[in-house]
């Protein structure tokens, strides 16, 4: 069975979405999901074969929806002196993670797999197979040499130091 893939990238300090209305504008920023093929989901009863189905035919049509079970859920903090991002990515092992650190870009692939031992029939699968990755722009550069990646209890945490610029110098003329 083939997966379907996605790739997202959020810029964490611009705006997402401007809305004018008559007495002033309201403008959102950071992460939302909203997805209509999983927004009904949570008013609904769990969900059936059919919705399932459906969720997974608008997927390979449409790309991943934030809101989709592919899309990596993250949190993501700040400190004075760096960032912390974690990515729930239960049941995969850290061999299918990679992370590339780019300046201000941090993107995070994922693949997802299930195995059966030798002599079982699948009879269903309702498991994540397939790949998907995601990215998020900081507002400052990225210590690649400093980052570093843990992978404990389901949880990808990344500690993303920021790059120190280089203190103001003064020249003498000569």
């Amino acid at each position: 069975m083939k997966g379907v893939g996605c790739t997202r990238t959020f810029d964490l300090h611009a705006p997402l979405l401007a809305v004018k209305s008559k007495e002033e504008t309201h403008i959102m920023t950071g992460l939302i999901r909203f997805s209509p093929l999983t927004a009904r989901a949570l008013n609904a009863v769990p969900l059936s074969d059919f919705d399932r189905a459906l969720g997974s035919f608008a997927s390979q049509l449409f790309g991943d929806v934030p809101g989709s079970d592919f899309a990596l859920r993250a949190d993501v903090a700040e400190t004075e002196t760096s960032y912390i991002a974690r990515f729930d990515v239960p049941g995969v092992a850290k061999e299918n993670i990679e992370v590339t650190v780019e300046e201000k870009l941090v993107k995070v692939d994922v693949t997802f797999a299930t195995a059966t031992a030798e002599g079982e029939k699948l009879l269903r699968s309702e498991r994540l197979v397939g790949e998907t990755s995601r990215s998020f722009r900081f507002a400052n550069a990225i210590d690649s040499d400093a980052a570093t990646a843990t992978h404990e209890h389901g949880v990808l945490t990344l500690t993303l130091p920021k790059k120190v610029l280089a203190a103001q110098k003064r020249l003498t003329i000569n």
